[in-house]
């Protein structure tokens, strides 16, 4: 049986992702887990050609990487490309008032630079709080829509 899952680890994965690292749920604990997404590739190198010989110092992160490819207890979380930060802002943008509002917010998503000049609208305009609050409650919505989808129990 899998560990209940906390949808507020889940979040805070979503919103702290980069390029050089996936991040994955442990199936047995419930914890987020992040490791370099270097290691995993080397991880995988090293399962396909069994070579427990492998260059990487034994570390921790280095551990983990070789579980998470030798074993099916873990599960990757949506990445930075299956969470659009570009849609949930026009969301945002689509549900802010007064009417000018919204329209300033949406011209600021056109073209080059769109996330920079959004982020000054919404600091010029003192919109943070309500634009954090939008997009946490987005990506609890996307962590609850993915322990579903995972058959997960979470709280």
């Amino acid at each position: 049986m899998n560990a209940t899952v906390l949808i507020s680890d889940i979040v805070d994965a979503l919103q702290m992702q980069f390029d050089e690292q996936g991040t994955y749920l442990n199936l047995d604990t419930g914890e987020v887990e992040v490791v370099s997404t270097s290691l995993l590739r080397e991880a995988e190198e090293a399962e396909e050609a069994e070579d427990d010989e492998s260059e990487q110092e034994e570390d921790d992160e280095w551990e983990l990487a070789k579980r998470i490819v030798s074993t099916d207890r873990f599960l990757r979380l949506p990445d930075k490309f299956e969470v659009n930060e570009w849609e949930l802002m026009h969301d945002f943008a689509l549900s802010a008032k007064p009417e000018s509002m919204s329209q300033e917010l949406l011209r600021a998503l056109q073209g080059k630079g769109a996330f920079r000049y959004f982020k000054d609208v919404v600091q010029n305009r003192k919109l943070e709080q309500k634009w954090y609050a939008f997009r946490d409650e987005a990506l609890k919505q996307v962590a609850i829509d993915w322990c579903k989808e995972n058959k997960l129990a979470w709280r």
